[in-house]
């Protein structure tokens, strides 16, 4: 006999059982969830990434930690694999395998895996739980180079699919009482305390630059806390304060101490507290392209959510202090300086005043600049001031960044500013880490309260009521002739740049009278001087006496080396390469 059920039957069977399949799902997941919310775990993830998880004790309680760490070695150091606890709020280290195993496991580098298990008493509180894959350079080992590891490291060694096959075991776990441990999230604390920061730049990534500007009502006193990378004194991810208005460094100072903050050598912890006085300030933080949050080419430190850096203040002081709009500054701008440029701006000052010059540039050698600026007196074509390296400071980065913060007074005239570099280590492209103000590369002029008697020209519209004949800015391959009468015996003043190599001159000037038919003066080069830049710019700058007569002037260059043309380092005053004479009354 065969038992028929309706269409509509079969339909309520059907919807019943399905509901019956998602409430078993649904329960399975929620008991399972209840099951493992007292229990977290991290583990192995990629060679030089963390893995981190969060969890919060309502009380004080005893935890379970067990899991596995170990290390092996490539290339010549120790690839280590282990873990540690973090408190949220004080962000001290409350376990670490490292030093509760390190004599036990790690103390005579023996490769190979080994478990832990261990019990340990903690106050109620938020937690981060950390485990990490890194090379630990710092080993007394004799980092012998090892070809295997190369052949490994090319073929298949460093891949993702190799290493998780190979080290999926390592990882560690963390449990505690059900009615006690809760899982968390792991950024709760940081991003916490980051809401209530001045400024707080937390978690940073490579190839970071930010800037931050704020203004101090009165004397205020600020915490600073900050992990970043520094080597052999070079910084490479580190923050500085300047005072707005001057571009002077107000933080870190030479008191400052840059701590061991875990992990590999050149992780360093700064946490002082400091006081400022009234004013604007600027806060910059950059990080080159390696070792940072996003990933680690050595051991993270054990804080590695707070890699930037973080400025505060105690709440009853929080008025004094606020983030404001930033304000450009600076009244000439020779900046973003790329390989191989020559950069001028001429201005005028109204008025005997000081001016700031902020410069920033490379140095080869001892003392050296092989990027670097100067200015000039456009009416004079006095130098006036240049950037020397032997008086530069650090600018962050690779040694070879130099700065000079100078302020100088000058008198009510027209000048030009210069700058100029080499054919490697510039803005964008870098040879070595960059300094801290990168978009600063280059020479920068601030005018405080004066700005309004500081005047930016152009250097070409600039004139001389004296110029009896000129001839600048020559270029290859030219010869040029101008002419000039004096109504009198009269002093003149002979003003050249040129080039000379070998004791001869290449690109040089004179002077004939036209009733002769004689050179009167010539350009050579015994009696010429240095004219900056390459050693065969050459400059004469004298003056003689002419009598009543008419006069040509005459300039003749070579096939190389001319103005914008340059073969080798260009001489200072660029503008007036060729020869000008002056009347002197």
């Amino acid at each position: 006999m065969s038992i028929h059920q309706k269409p509509n039957s079969m339909k309520a069977i059907k919807f019943i059982s399905s509901l019956f399949i998602v409430f078993i799902i649904v329960w399975g997941q929620s008991v399972y969830a209840q099951e493992n919310n007292n229990q977290i775990e991290v583990g192995y993830r990629m060679t030089g990434e963390i893995d981190v998880q969060g969890f919060s004790l309502s009380r004080q309680s005893t935890i379970k930690i067990e899991g596995h760490a170990g290390l092996y070695e490539r290339m010549g150091n120790d690839l280590m694999f282990y873990g540690w606890i973090l408190n949220g709020k004080t962000r001290e280290v409350v376990w670490d395998i490292l030093k509760e195993d390190n004599d036990k496991f790690f103390g005579y580098r023996n490769s190979g895996r080994f478990s832990f298990n261990k019990e340990i008493n903690l106050p109620a509180g938020d937690y981060e739980v950390y485990y990490a894959a890194g090379l630990d350079q710092g080993n007394n080992n004799n980092n012998s180079f090892n070809f295997g590891d190369l052949l490994d490291l090319i073929f298949d060694g460093n891949s993702r699919d190799h290493d998780s096959r190979r080290f999926s075991d390592f990882s560690m776990q963390v449990s505690g009482p059900e009615n006690s441990f809760m899982k968390n999230d792991w950024r709760k604390s940081v991003d916490a305390f980051a809401q209530n920061a001045i400024v707080s730049i937390v978690r940073a990534g490579d190839d970071e630059f930010m800037s931050e500007n704020f203004r101090v009502e009165n004397e205020i006193e600020l915490n600073i806390r900050g992990i970043g990378e520094q080597y052999d004194d070079e910084q490479f991810d580190f923050a500085w304060i300047v005072n707005s208005s001057t571009y002077e460094k107000v933080w870190p100072t030479e008191d400052t101490r840059f701590l061991k903050a875990g992990g590999g050598r050149k992780n360093r912890l700064v946490s002082e507290k400091i006081t400022l006085q009234k004013g604007d300030y600027s806060l910059y933080y950059i990080s080159d392209g390696s070792h940072s949050f996003q990933g680690w080419n050595v051991l993270p430190p054990y804080d590695p959510q707070f890699w930037g850096i973080s400025i505060w203040t105690d709440e009853k002081n929080q008025n004094k202090v606020k983030l404001n709009d930033k304000s450009d500054q600076f009244v000439l701008k020779l900046t973003k300086a790329r390989n191989n440029d020559y950069l001028s701006q001429a201005f005028k000052l109204n008025k005997d005043m000081k001016i700031r010059v902020y410069s920033i540039g490379e140095r080869s050698g001892s003392s050296e600049m092989v990027d670097y600026g100067w200015i000039i007196n456009a009416d004079t074509h006095k130098k006036v001031w240049e950037f020397n390296g032997r008086y530069s400071e650090y600018a962050g980065g690779g040694d070879k960044n130099r700065m000079v913060n100078e302020e100088i007074e000058l008198k009510a005239g027209n000048y030009i500013a210069y700058y100029v570099t080499d054919g490697s280590h510039s803005y964008r492209n870098w040879n070595t880490a960059p300094p801290l103000i990168p978009d600063l590369y280059g020479l920068s002029i601030l005018a405080g309260n004066n700005r309004d008697f500081f005047e930016l020209q152009d250097a070409h519209a600039i004139t001389d009521e004296n110029v009896l004949a000129e001839i600048v800015r020559v270029r290859n391959n030219e010869y040029e002739k101008r002419s000039f009468t004096l109504n009198k015996e009269s002093k003149v003043r002979i003003y050249a740049i040129g080039e000379g190599t070998n004791w001869e001159m290449n690109d040089s000037g004179w002077i004939k009278s036209k009733e002769t038919g004689k050179i009167v003066w010539e350009m050579t080069h015994r009696n010429t001087d240095p004219a900056g830049g390459a050693e065969k710019n050459k400059l004469f700058d004298g003056t003689i006496t002419l009598p009543e007569g008419e006069y040509t002037v005459y300039y003749e260059t070579d096939g190389s080396h001319s103005y914008r043309n340059w073969n080798a380092s260009a001489p200072h005053d660029q503008e007036h390469y060729g020869i000008s004479v002056y009347l002197i009354k």
